[in-house]
């Protein structure tokens, strides 16, 4: 219920308790009949699910093309083949061979609409342009989205390069310059424009003078494949533009366009909300109401992250849900009859969702808003899963890539457990006993106020059952993907439940009617700016709560396989087959294994060096042979955060939370600023630095002191000749600087340390420069295996002074791929020596063992020895 908000990777949650005990009828603000069909009738509709069916072929087959990667004729064939089968055999009364073709058949053409979105694109695709290293171009194209303002991140201390305000756009490419002339071109790609570009709309066509350049990869293990998130969505290259006077306008837009009216009611709804609430909530309820939160401050998101709340700001099930609840309670006051009623919340249900950019979960929600509404017409009761099958194939046609998206998954995984473990399984302890004819009896004979309390206690426990068994189920999910463990879901999903309602519903009145009528629209946002207010205080006292939440690496992919395995065996077999202790026995097992696992030891005694790609920065995590960890700098050139959030994703792949000691090579920020990231996700032991290094503190280097003071860990110094304790048969020593010495240079001053383990050495050594290099190069030779190039491999490094003093077997570089210093490579080649650059490897990985076998792991390019 949780999570963090990465490249718009959010979790959803549908609204518990929409779905009655039964799964026969839905609470839409007392909308729908609540009469139970007969027992015979459930047990024919659990039997009887085709959709459900066909879904497990249809998600079998997406699965299959992403990873085994099929042929597009193999698809084809089968499909073909399959759907001409069950003709035969349809017409020939062969009904259950008929239905197995029909599943292959479903299969196939899951498998070619996948293979068609996923691997297929035109021979002039943007993305045939896009290099990793950003290329000046010149193109035409029709804008897909429209401008979107992404407002400058809030003032930091240890952001390097400053950002200011941003705009953001979607485009699909029309024709692209080529020499003299132009080119055919297609394809979608993101534009970002710094600077504030508004007045470009869906059907526009623009010129763009920009930077094309391929999304980003994934360079670390535990980091999030943009490219990969991007693609899924048919976008292949990303566009960026210095100034706004590089895009003009060619020619406006049609403005009969769909995609443009509906931008229109977007933009009045995020101004009309800006306008009407108070500054302090307005960021918050644009968030929560629209999903636009790049209004949200910086603190508010951190927030909400931390508390596993953050499932609030993603429009979703739950958002649709608390809408539709609204509008039938409205409805109901005004006793409009059933069938107009039904329309009405199916009209609210999916304006609301296109108003929000009909996401995944939205759209789930909505098309089971659609199913049971027209249940009511009908007058016929909606089977479950059948239902629930029905909107996850109406996703996948939408968009097949949405199976591997983490937002989809929540939402339906959380739905599902919803539908069958809270009625199947929870339903005694949620009060159902009461229905039997004797405490029906009883309960009629108490007064009035006596069965409302009952009524209402009733109620509140199954609400709390409800979000209990959410938690539960998505606690695995969310652990492994976002590494995030809180406790305060239990008890914020509950208590904030009303207040989130009372926003949403007022919120809606605002955007609706308020314009309408001003007194109705003025109280509407009083009562949403304290329902913000309520919901902010809950969020901020929640997170400052010890241990309501706690960062960890995470389960393990086998694992997760199994618990969702056991969970969906017991969902299939059902209560009466599967008594609950067995259940609770079979989790707790599985619980266990997956403790014990973590707590085995994962590695046999050996140093393993990881240079983490940060781009311009460095970062390289040191795993000790006694189980130590040592880290030698965190930082990079790119945001504070995205950076710390490399090097932790890169640890918790590890296995690790601890990191006994941060050593701190220099001065320079792109060297220390993911440092105050990591403090607040794992325990430091001490932090090492150069003498001086505070001596003239700048706002980075205060910043720093003061997050490293508020974590409670001790900051000492190291200079040439001190040692580091690594075990018995490892040490880690000081080379530089020496005591004596203090350069005005920072880099001339950078700690370097030299680890050595099984006859195998490993040089670190930092920025250093002249002079402090000159000073490192007239002590005494050294022989190196593994050489860490200093600067990120700058030419005033001295590569042919240190390669001379050292001798090293391979080189690494730890630099940005759009930096890649050739001629300082060019001068390691020729000297014999192999180089590594982590832009284009990716994290790099040493690995010595204890008879000193040397075996060097790169993120892309596989092992070397």
């Amino acid at each position: 219920m949780q999570s963090i908000d990465w490249a718009n990777r959010t979790p959803h949650l549908p609204l518990p308790g929409f779905l009655s005990a039964d799964g026969s009828s839905v609470r839409m603000g007392g909308m729908m009949g609540t009469d139970k069909p007969p027992e015979s009738t459930n047990r024919h509709q659990r039997r009887y699910q085709p959709l459900l069916v066909v879904l497990v072929p249809v998600g079998l087959a997406i699965f299959a093309d992403r990873h085994a990667r099929l042929g597009l004729a193999c698809w084809w064939i089968l499909a073909t083949a399959g759907w001409m089968a069950w003709l035969v055999l349809w017409r020939l009364g062969r009904n259950r061979t008929a239905c197995a073709c029909l599943l292959l058949a479903a299969a196939g053409t899951a498998g070619v609409w996948h293979h068609l979105q996923w691997s297929r694109f035109a021979a002039d695709d943007l993305g045939n342009f896009a290099q990793p290293i950003a290329r000046p171009v010149c193109l035409e194209a029709t804008v897909e989205k429209g401008s979107r303002l992404l407002p400058a991140p809030p003032d930091d201390p240890m952001r390097i390069i400053p950002q200011g305000d941003r705009t953001q756009l979607e485009i699909r490419a029309e024709r692209i310059r080529h020499r003299t002339g132009w080119r055919s071109a297609s394809g979608r790609a993101t534009l970002v424009v710094n600077d504030r570009l508004p007045g470009l709309h869906p059907g526009d066509r623009i010129r763009v003078f920009g930077r094309l350049a391929a999304p980003g990869r994934a360079n670390n293990p535990g980091e999030l494949d943009r490219a990969d998130h991007l693609r899924g969505d048919r976008i292949r290259a990303a566009l960026r533009a210095d100034y706004p006077a590089c895009v003009t306008l060619v020619a406006r837009g049609s403005a009969w366009r769909p995609s443009r009216w509906l931008e229109c009611v977007q933009n009045q709804a995020s101004d009309g909300l800006q306008r009407r609430l108070d500054p302090r909530w307005a960021g918050l309820g644009s968030a929560l109401l629209l999903g636009n939160r790049e209004q949200l401050e910086s603190d508010q998101a951190t927030a909400f992250q931390t508390t596993g709340m953050a499932h609030l700001l993603a429009i979703s099930g739950l958002h649709v849900g608390i809408v539709v609840l609204a509008v039938g309670w409205l409805l109901r006051i005004s006793r409009v009859p059933h069938t107009p009623a039904a329309v009405i919340l199916v009209l609210a249900a999916v304006g609301y969702t296109l108003l929000t950019d009909a996401q995944p979960p939205a759209v789930r929600a909505s098309i089971l808003v659609t199913v049971l509404a027209l249940g009511i017409v009908l007058g016929r009761h909606p089977v479950r899963f059948n239902s629930l099958a029905a909107a996850a194939l109406i996703v996948l046609a939408l968009n097949p890539s949405d199976l591997f998206q983490l937002g989809p998954q929540l939402s339906f995984l959380a739905v599902a457990a919803l539908m069958w473990i809270s009625p199947n399984w929870i339903g005694p302890w949620k009060g159902q006993r009461s229905k039997e004819p004797l405490s029906a009896l009883i309960d009629q004979g108490r007064p009035w106020w006596q069965r409302w309390y009952r009524r209402k206690g009733r109620q509140l426990r199954e609400f709390v059952l409800d979000w209990a068994v959410l938690w539960v189920v998505l606690s695995p999910l969310i652990m492994a993907r976002f590494h995030l463990f809180s406790l305060a879901p239990l008890i914020l999903n509950v208590l904030l439940f009303a207040p989130v309602m009372a926003a949403l519903s007022s919120g809606f009145v605002v955007l609706t009617v308020g314009w309408l009528v001003p007194p109705l629209g003025a109280a509407a946002a009083w009562v949403c700016n304290g329902s913000l207010a309520i919901i902010d205080w809950g969020i901020n006292a929640a997170q400052n709560v010890p241990w309501s939440h706690r960062w960890v690496p995470g389960p393990p992919d086998w694992w997760l396989w199994g618990f969702y395995a056991v969970l969906l065996v017991v969902m299939l077999l059902g209560r009466r087959r599967v008594a609950g202790r067995w259940v609770v026995a079979l989790a707790a097992g599985w619980v266990g294994v997956g403790l014990l696992a973590a707590s085995w030891p994962g590695r046999a005694e050996r140093l393993d060096c990881t240079f983490v790609a940060v781009g311009h920065g460095l970062s390289v995590v040191v795993e000790l042979p006694d189980g130590r960890t040592m880290l030698y700098d965190a930082g990079g050139m790119t945001s504070p955060e995205g950076t710390s959030r490399s090097i932790a994703g890169c640890l918790w792949e590890k296995g690790l939370t601890r990191i006994d000691a941060v050593v701190l090579s220099h001065a320079d920020a792109d060297h220390y600023n993911a440092v105050p990231g990591l403090l607040r996700r794992f325990t430091v032991g001490v932090v090492y630095v150069p003498p001086g290094m505070f001596s003239d503190e700048n706002r980075s280097l205060a910043a720093l002191r003061e997050a490293i003071a508020a974590a409670g860990v001790p900051i000492r110094e190291l200079k040439a000749a001190d040692r580091l304790a690594a075990g018995p048969a490892c040490s880690v020593e000081v080379l530089h600087p020496s005591p004596d010495t203090a350069w005005a240079n920072d880099n001339a001053n950078s700690l370097v340390l030299l680890v050595e383990y099984a006859g195998r050495r490993i040089l670190l050594p930092g920025d250093l420069e002249p002079p402090g290099i000159d000073e490192l190069l007239a002590n005494e030779p050294i022989d190196s295996d593994v050489l860490l190039v200093p600067h990120h491999g700058s030419r005033h490094s001295s590569p042919p002074g240190l390669i001379a003093w050292c001798r090293p077997d391979w080189a690494v570089i730890s630099g940005s791929i759009a930096r890649q210093p050739e001629d300082t490579e060019t001068v390691y080649q020729t000297s014999g020596v192999r180089v590594l650059h982590t832009g284009r490897e990716g994290a790099i990985r040493i690995e010595v063992d204890r008879a000193g076998n040397l075996e060097i792991q790169s993120f892309r390019g596989g092992v070397r020895k």
